[in-house]
């Protein structure tokens, strides 16, 4: 936006140019795609800060990065502000 309002000398781009650089600091490796007319496909991707990696936990029916109780606790956790947000605003049914 500041660029195309010609802003660019505003002094909180370079702010915004460092928060990108930082949080591209791990963004690496290699992305496959399959080029079709007016269309492409992600076939798949490599990297070595791939999150989806599974050496930690896998996919699906077999985690063992956490237990089924610590998911409840997770749920409350983060259910919480959503909990609070209804509680305070049930009258705008």
């Amino acid at each position: 936006m500041f660029v195309h309002e010609a802003m660019y000398s505003e002094p909180v781009m370079r702010d915004i140019e460092k928060f990108l650089e930082n949080s591209q600091r791990n963004v690496s490796g290699k992305v496959f795609i399959k080029l079709r007319p007016y269309t492409f496909f992600l076939v798949g991707a490599e990297s070595d800060h791939d999150l989806m990696n599974s050496g930690f936990a896998e996919y699906g029916e077999v985690n063992n990065a956490w237990t089924a109780d610590d998911v409840k606790g997770f749920t409350k956790i983060l259910g919480l502000p959503l909990k609070i947000y209804n509680f305070v605003n049930k009258d705008e049914e």
